[in-house]
């Protein structure tokens, strides 16, 4: 229950929609939402509409309010952000809005311009992300300033994005990791030929910064029968997926298996020989965390975002390959199946996410920053904003 201090109200606002049907946003605020709820908060999620069906009004508990979005690939969170944050300040029924990414987070300034505290998460630097073209590039990198500048506080989900913003634009950020949920039993598999130990699985986002393309140039040069299976939705990136196809039907053994959630997905999940990883850029990728709490082998890019879940005590489990690198990654895909220690790897990693990404434990670390920025108990807080530039 929500305990001494009293119910919160919270707004989240910046994501498609619940349930999470679509990418690591959505999963992050449904299971933090869910937990909330549980200690007896009021927690309501805005929903793009051309995401979210009608029916229910609720889901685990939490309300769902959904409105309109411009369909469009540059209008479509803006659009909806201003629209939601219109809805929550004038229904003046919030104590905290809590927004979700840098796009969305730039406009923190309206809510407390309108009385509301305002928290902002960043799940990593969308002005990196390569689908963007040149001017949306400037304008999300404007975007992830305003989020590190405009709210109340600023919520960074690994450690890397709050070195980056320290070092970068010297912001000050409180870390808190997304999670991973509790397992949702044997599943189902997608395919029928598809076997436990049998195939390497890549699942998120097709989208160019996810490197799925080098992922199926690296498996063409793997002698193996095991197949590949891809699975993930498109986000704007119709071009992008389209070569992925092209790809794809040049290997028979790769499966490009579109979206996949509930049982198919933690099938999955379970199954898989290895889980492959091959990104540019992330924040901290929930999809990661739960192949590692499924105790799956892992192959990783560099990047710290990556290396950050797979690194225990000091060492870096499972395999790293460089960004961009077919040939290595090749070399990783082969080197996975003669592992024998591919179940302890799976096992340990399983221990350390269970530990440091629980979401019981972040939705305490959440609920203790709306009771600052809210003012519980102390002056509110009241963000500098001089030291960037």
């Amino acid at each position: 229950m929500a305990g001494a201090e009293g119910k919160l109200r919270v707004a989240m606002i910046g994501l498609r929609g619940i349930p999470a049907t679509y990418g690591g946003v959505e999963r992050a605020v449904e299971e933090l939402s869910a937990e909330l709820v549980k200690r007896g908060h009021e927690v309501t999620v805005y929903a793009r509409s051309a995401y979210s069906p009608a029916e229910p009004s609720s889901y685990r508990g939490v309300r769902i309010v959904r409105l309109p979005q411009i369909n469009t690939k540059h209008a479509e969170a803006v659009s909806h952000t201003v629209l939601a944050m219109m809805h929550a300040l004038l229904s003046r029924r919030y104590d905290v809005i809590h927004l979700h990414a840098t796009g969305p987070g730039a406009f923190a300034r309206l809510a407390r311009m309108g009385g509301v505290p305002t928290v902002v998460t960043i799940q990593g630097l969308d002005y990196r992300r390569e689908k963007w073209g040149m001017v949306a590039r400037a304008a999300l990198r404007r975007a992830a300033r305003l989020s590190a500048t405009g709210p109340d506080r600023t919520i960074v989900v690994s450690r890397e994005l709050q070195r980056h913003f320290r070092d970068e634009l010297g912001a000050s950020t409180v870390y808190i990791p997304n999670g991973v949920q509790p397992d949702d039993g044997p599943g189902e598999s997608p395919l029928a030929e598809l076997q436990p130990d049998g195939f390497y699985l890549f699942l998120g986002r097709l989208v160019p910064e996810k490197h799925v393309h080098t992922l199926i140039k690296a498996y063409a040069l793997v002698e193996t029968e095991l197949p590949l299976v891809i699975a993930g939705p498109d986000s704007h990136s119709p071009e992008y997926v389209r070569e992925l196809q092209a790809l794809a039907a040049e290997d028979p053994r790769v499966r490009l298996v579109g979206p996949q959630y509930g049982a198919q997905k933690t099938w999955l999940m379970r199954n898989a020989l290895a889980f492959v990883q091959p990104s540019s850029i992330e924040g901290l990728p929930i999809a990661l965390l739960e192949a590692l709490r499924a105790e799956r082998f892992p192959i990783v890019s560099t990047i710290p975002e990556n290396l950050e879940p797979v690194t225990v005590e000091g060492h870096q489990l499972g395999l790293g390959v460089a960004v961009d690198d077919a040939d290595e990654l090749a070399a990783a895909l082969r080197e996975a199946v003669q592992r024998d220690d591919r179940q302890a790897v799976g096992q340990r990693l399983s221990r350390h996410v269970r530990k440091e990404y629980d979401w019981a434990e972040i939705a305490t670390k959440t609920e203790s920053v709306y009771r600052e920025v809210r003012g519980d108990g102390e002056k509110r807080f009241s963000r500098p904003v001089s030291r960037v530039r």
